[in-house]
């Protein structure tokens, strides 16, 4: 846990390649450390010297008046192994390089990072990269990285081979207010590699769900033995890919990644509990799934719906991944014939037929009550009522207006998030959001201001229910153990 402190909460760092060029990444990268408020002492280091972004430049490693914490190394190749060199002498212990142009591109790429590893290990530094794009550490104001997004402090920790997947990530996650707790790109995995950084996100205290990108192992039992022993402590998201051949040539000229057959992977995932995500929505969504919601007990679901056509293509789904949709007990169904129309369908699906959105909630309750299933998918929420047309047309009195409408919705969604704490099982809302005119703008407040309670509403009811069906899945791993 010591050594991997240096990489997420250093106290100080040294950042090796600095430049005034603004094109490059040795000025753009030192100003997302900047930008995003490191807290620590930083230190550029370049021969010419002078001052970047305020800060005075060093012309070695050397003249540092202490020993960084962490070295963000953004030097060309041919000035690597130097740099390398004069890191070890100077005492430091967790470097993260940047550079590129290593074991991707060819046998003589590969000589070099074989020899800058050889370097750092004899020394005892630990190397991120190369050819990666950077680190993030939202809880210490650590935004190392190449492109300039700012997630907020979060608990869902991204490991990615790729840089632009783990770009994508947090900049999707950011879009609608859920963060990250760490983010590590490891390009080529010359000295750290995906399972160094499962095993120590294993015991994070800040993160509570792994996701991850790979395109190949370098060591697959050892992947295996800490992917294993990590689930057990908490669920890893995982897309692998290369499982064809124009994806696996892909990844050997993208990270040097020997992608292996999809066959075994496929068993490592069942064995070691891996949860495994096709694309990235997938990814995305199990994610927030793991962030919000508890794991169920079972695979035992109810559902409550505001349309029966939601409610036919959600059972489908349900049964189609082998979750059990309950036939509905008597003191359930009399419970809602107290209140529902005559002629709702006294079935699960729980239709409540068009008119009656404001019951979902008190129908989701009752199934969650129900000691007969472990979870309810939802689908839909209780709106608030507005006018088609006639909306205001003073700017003033509209901004209230969609206030409303935003704090409305957010309500019904923290009244879903309390029965879900009530009974302890998850309820996974699945909704469109009909807001007035159609106003855009307005579904990505809502769903802001739901992330800000630890909510998420996913768009189709195969979503909530692909979600489902991997924390049950997850849920049976961990009971096995």
């Amino acid at each position: 846990m010591t050594d991997f402190n240096r990489f997420f909460a250093p106290r100080s760092l040294a950042f090796l390649g600095a430049s005034t060029d603004t094109k490059k990444w040795g000025y753009r990268i030192l100003a997302n450390v900047r930008t995003g408020g490191f807290q620590g002492n930083i230190y550029p280091v370049n021969p010419k010297g002078g001052e970047v972004l305020g800060l005075k430049v060093y012309s070695t490693i050397e003249e540092i008046p202490e020993v960084p914490d962490l070295a963000i190394i953004v030097v060309p190749p041919p000035a690597m192994v130097d740099t390398i060199k004069e890191c070890v002498a100077k005492g430091i212990k967790a470097g993260v390089v940047v550079t590129a142009g290593f074991a991707e591109v060819g046998r003589d790429g590969a000589a070099v990072q074989e020899e800058i590893v050889r370097i750092a290990r004899q020394g005892g530094l630990r190397l991120v990269g190369p050819n990666c794009f950077g680190i993030l550490s939202p809880s210490a104001k650590l935004y190392a990285q190449m492109p300039p997004i700012f997630p907020p402090d979060g608990e869902m920790a991204v490991v990615s081979q790729s840089g632009n997947v783990g770009l994508t990530i947090a900049r999707r996650a950011m879009s609608i207010e859920f963060g990250v707790s760490r983010l590590v790109s490891i390009g080529n995995e010359a000295d750290l590699r995906t399972e160094d950084f499962l095993e120590y996100l294993a015991g994070d205290d800040h993160t509570k769900v792994i996701l991850s990108y790979i395109e190949g192992f370098k060591d697959g039992r050892r992947f295996f033995e800490i992917a294993r022993r990590t689930s057990l402590k908490k669920p890893i998201v995982m897309i692998k890919v290369g499982e064809t051949e124009a994806g696996a040539s892909a990844a050997r000229s993208h990270t040097a990644a020997l992608s292996g057959s999809a066959e075994v992977f496929n068993g490592i995932s069942r064995q070691a509990g891996i949860v495994r995500a096709n694309n990235l929505l997938e990814l995305m969504n199990l994610g927030y799934g793991f962030t919000c919601h508890p794991i169920p007990r079972g695979r035992r679901v109810g559902i409550a719906t505001l349309g029966g056509g939601w409610g036919v293509l959600a059972a489908d789904a349900c049964a189609r991944l082998g979750l059990d949709v309950i036939k509905l007990p008597g003191d359930v169904i009399k419970e809602l014939d107290s209140f529902l129309p005559g002629w709702w369908s006294r079935n699960n699906p729980v239709d409540l037929v068009a008119g009656s959105a404001d019951n979902i909630t008190r129908v989701v309750d009752i199934l969650a009550r129900c000691d007969d299933t472990d979870s309810v998918l939802a689908l839909g929420v209780p709106f608030p009522h507005f006018a088609r047309v006639g909306l205001p047309t003073n700017e003033e009195e509209k901004k209230k207006f969609f206030e409303f409408v935003v704090d409305s919705y957010t309500n019904s969604f923290r009244e879903m998030k309390a029965i879900s704490r009530k009974y302890d099982k998850p309820v996974i809302i699945a909704a469109e959001l009909p807001t007035p005119r159609g106003e855009r703008a307005l579904d990505v407040d809502i769903l802001r201001c739901i992330a800000k309670e630890n909510m998420v509403c996913y768009g189709m009811p195969d979503e909530a229910a692909k979600v489902l069906n991997s924390m049950v899945t997850y849920g049976e791993f961990l009971k096995r153990g």
